[in-house]
């Protein structure tokens, strides 16, 4: 039995916050950096859609579990939604051959690819090759 959808405001604040294990201020905290917009009664009480408190789960885990801040929830968020502002933002087709056109005797990567591969070695726990090692 469904009483409400997934996108009706039926949650106030100090339920979702209890819902989410997080406190109304943490919640408040989030509108104010626009990352979410509850729903609005007429005497300006907040409310929460079963949407909402996802979002919202997926705020309080990465603030919690993995120490970011807001500001860094916001360019997550934007990177998960693939940073679209709207349908306009689809990358031009390439075909398969594109890539291997463009052969300038650079590596793979071009000045990121030796960086790139640098920080690969420092994650995998072995060190970087230190520079008196390198060939000049």
């Amino acid at each position: 039995m469904v009483f409400h959808g997934p996108k009706e405001p039926v949650y106030t604040i100090s339920v979702a916050a209890r819902l989410l294990g997080a406190s109304p201020q943490f919640l408040r905290q989030v509108e104010n950096e626009g990352l979410i917009s509850p729903f609005r009664t007429e005497s300006n009480i907040r409310l929460y859609s079963d949407d909402d408190l996802r979002l919202l789960s997926r705020i309080v885990y990465l603030c919690r579990e993995r120490g970011v801040n807001l500001q860094g929830v916001r360019v997550i968020l934007a990177m998960e939604d693939g940073g679209r502002d709207g349908p306009d933002d689809d990358p031009p087709a390439t075909g398969p051959n594109d890539a291997s056109d463009d052969d300038d005797g650079e590596e793979p990567g071009g000045e990121w690819g030796g960086m790139l591969g640098l920080c690969g070695s420092v994650r995998s726990g072995s060190k970087p090759p230190s520079p008196s090692s390198r060939k000049t």
